[in-house]
């Protein structure tokens, strides 16, 4: 046998052969050896190859028209070219809600970094002002302490005289509903905006003030609103709102006897390494004015020496 003969390169391809098979053989020899779960992973690739040789199959099959109808290409449009079959949209969607309510802006912007505060005491009230609103501000201004009101506002002397004072005395105002009825203004993102849009409105007129602060009805989480919570949060957000939930709830709104909501606030507080509370200053919530100032007391003579504050622009917010 001479190199480069026939007979050479015959007998190399048969050698050539029969090593791959010994090869296989001893593969599946060491496959066969250990555990079930290998065959079981062969299996499954054997299946995808066989499922994606089909759909190449069925793609070279179809003819240029139909793959161009699926791909969404042009096929007069030269810029889509073979390169990019699925071309990306030469502008962006249009926002759905960008043209409700075009006043409907704040200037607020987020910090690059909000402030340390541990040990910060946050009291928030919510549906608000009402005739318990005087008892509340009251008592807050005796002691020196700020808070901050998630109001309801009312188109009233009264109302506006409650929402001027708070704001003249140093305290926050956002926004927190026009309506509080759920089913309407959970509808839709048109709802919600809705309802925002006349109660913001409605604080401009009466004070001068442009609140970029609010709270969700019932909280960001609630029974009503996971069909439009993301959508929401995300609209209201690109117009420069934020909004506060709270980590310590007071239960006033569930009737709550004194006792109840004093010793409830101050053990939650001592949980929390910052406390956001939640009360109502709303019709009906006579039990917050009675318990507020022992409430505060309290937390001023805590030796872990609270500080006690609106919520401002650098305040890291409290969301669910």
């Amino acid at each position: 046998m001479y190199f480069g003969s026939v007979r050479f390169f015959k007998r190399l391809i048969v050698s050539v052969v029969i090593l791959i098979i010994l090869a296989l053989a001893i593969l599946a020899i060491v496959l066969a050896v250990e555990s079930g779960q290998k065959s079981d992973e062969i299996d499954r690739l054997t299946a995808d190859k066989i499922i994606l040789q089909e759909l190449v199959n069925a793609i070279y099959e179809l003819d240029e028209n139909t793959f161009n109808d699926i791909a969404g290409i042009n096929a007069d449009d030269e810029s889509s070219g073979s390169g990019r079959p699925f071309p990306l949209p030469s502008e962006p969607l249009p926002n759905p809600y960008a043209d409700l309510y075009p006043h409907l802006y704040t200037d607020f912007k987020i910090p690059e970094s909000y402030k340390d505060d541990t040990g910060y005491i946050y009291l928030t009230f919510d549906d608000g002002p009402s005739v318990h609103t005087e008892g509340v501000l009251r008592y807050l201004d005796k002691h020196g302490v700020k808070a901050t009101f998630f109001v309801m506002p009312a188109d009233t002397e009264n109302g506006k005289r409650y929402l001027n004072t708070m704001l003249e005395t140093g305290h926050e105002i956002g926004v927190h509903t026009m309506s509080h009825i759920y089913e309407e203004i959970y509808e839709s993102v048109e709802s919600f905006l809705g309802d925002f849009n006349e109660a913001f409105n409605l604080i401009y007129e009466q004070t001068g003030y442009k609140p970029y602060l609010y709270r969700f009805p019932a909280g960001s989480i609630n029974n009503f609103n996971g069909h439009i919570r993301k959508d929401v949060i995300a609209e209201m957000n690109r117009r420069g709102f934020v909004y506060y939930d709270w980590n310590v709830d007071s239960n006033d709104a569930n009737d709550a006897n004194w006792s109840q909501m004093y010793f409830s606030v101050l053990e939650d507080v001592s949980n929390v390494n910052r406390a956001v509370i939640l009360f109502h200053d709303g019709p009906g919530r006579s039990n917050t004015v009675t318990v507020i100032e022992d409430i505060i007391k309290a937390l001023l003579a805590d030796p872990r020496g609270f500080t006690f504050s609106t919520i401002t622009r650098d305040t890291r917010p409290m969301q669910f």
